[in-house]
């Protein structure tokens, strides 16, 4: 029997990562697309409470909903698929998604949204290489291979209850890389300008992120050219320095 897979992702549902991976997968798999009706960049696993969510159907088996990534996932297992897909792709995102850039992605969010359903999921992010002008270029086709053939093996396998990061550089070579989240520290750049009335407002930018390549951490993989796989769970809880608030606070 034919596997169902749900794509989703953070760029929008006419995003050209998420349309060449439809036309790869949908040679293989029953392929669904549930995707932001535009883009929704940084916004993790955000839902939308004070405002309905209206579903516009683009095509056969493809959705796009004025959300966020969190809510066309929850929306797609409950109200469009006919029953819960046996993978869930948010990607192909239009740059990387490495070490802390996990916790803001609404790629990786997407993905962690199925997760909570107990649906294996994995989020796949494209790593940008510049052209002769200096703009961003992205090798979509490439991509779309590299995404088809992980998910290949995890599905000859029982996946486990993780949500795998995959970044994909532009030039790759080997194969694909177990590794565990680098660092990636930000201090945001904070743009202030005044509008025609005068008013200041403020506009957040990226800044020069801080790049600790640990050997075997996503972010020395992709330097050498690999596709870095992460395995990225929920579990928060920090057991050293829980055993300090113990003894600040729990009755002996």
């Amino acid at each position: 029997m034919m596997k169902t897979i749900l794509l989703t992702n953070d760029d929008g549902c006419l995003s050209r990562g998420i349309s060449v991976l439809k036309e790869r997968l949908a040679l293989k798999y029953d392929v669904y697309v549930v995707a932001p009706d535009r883009e929704r960049s940084a916004i993790s696993m955000a839902l939308t409470l004070h405002h309905p969510l209206r579903i516009n159907r683009k095509e056969k088996r493809m959705y796009a909903i004025d959300g966020t990534p969190a809510d066309c996932v929850n929306i797609a297992i409950q109200k469009i698929l006919p029953g819960n897909p046996d993978f869930i792709i948010s990607g192909m995102n239009l740059g990387e998604n490495l070490s802390e850039d996990i916790f803001f992605s609404g790629t990786v969010g997407g993905a962690f949204a199925g997760l909570l359903y107990g649906i294996p999921s994995m989020a796949v992010s494209l790593i940008a290489e510049a052209d002769e002008e200096g703009s961003p270029i992205f090798n979509l086709d490439g991509g779309a291979e590299v995404t088809d053939d992980i998910l290949s093996r995890l599905l000859k396998v029982k996946p486990d209850p993780v949500v795998y990061n995959v970044n994909i550089p532009f030039q790759y070579n080997g194969k694909p890389m177990a590794t565990s989240l680098g660092s990636k520290r930000y201090r945001p750049q904070i743009v202030e300008k005044r509008d025609p009335r005068g008013k200041r407002y403020y506009w957040i930018g990226t800044g020069d992120p801080d790049y600790r390549a640990k050997r075997g951490t996503d972010m020395w993989a992709v330097k050498q050219g690999r596709v870095s796989v992460s395995a990225v769970h929920y579990d928060l809880n920090s057991r050293k320095y829980k055993k300090n608030l113990t003894g600040l606070f729990n009755e002996t």
